[in-house]
């Protein structure tokens, strides 16, 4: 199970998130606002079940989270779902 905050579909937000990365990640325990959370689980080598996303409340490139379930591509269970695509 996981659920993060990340990349935003927004381009006018993805603007923000990449200005604030830089000091984010400072005060925030080196958290980036701007990583594609579903590209990066399916590059590790993971599929993703059941991936949603959305906005939760406060400011828009501050709050766009992902959450779900990955399971390693090599489980039986993950060609059902092999990549990580966003709802």
């Amino acid at each position: 199970m996981f659920c993060e905050h990340g990349r935003a579909p927004d381009e006018s937000v993805r603007r923000w998130q990449d200005r604030l990365t830089p000091y984010w990640k400072n005060i925030a325990g080196g958290c980036h606002l701007n990583r594609d959370i579903a590209a990066l689980i399916s590059e590790a080598g993971f599929a993703c079940r059941d991936l949603q996303t959305m906005y939760l409340p406060g400011p828009r490139p501050l709050t766009y989270n992902y959450w779900g379930e990955a399971v390693p591509v090599q489980s039986p269970i993950a060609p059902s779902f092999a990549r990580c695509n966003r709802r």
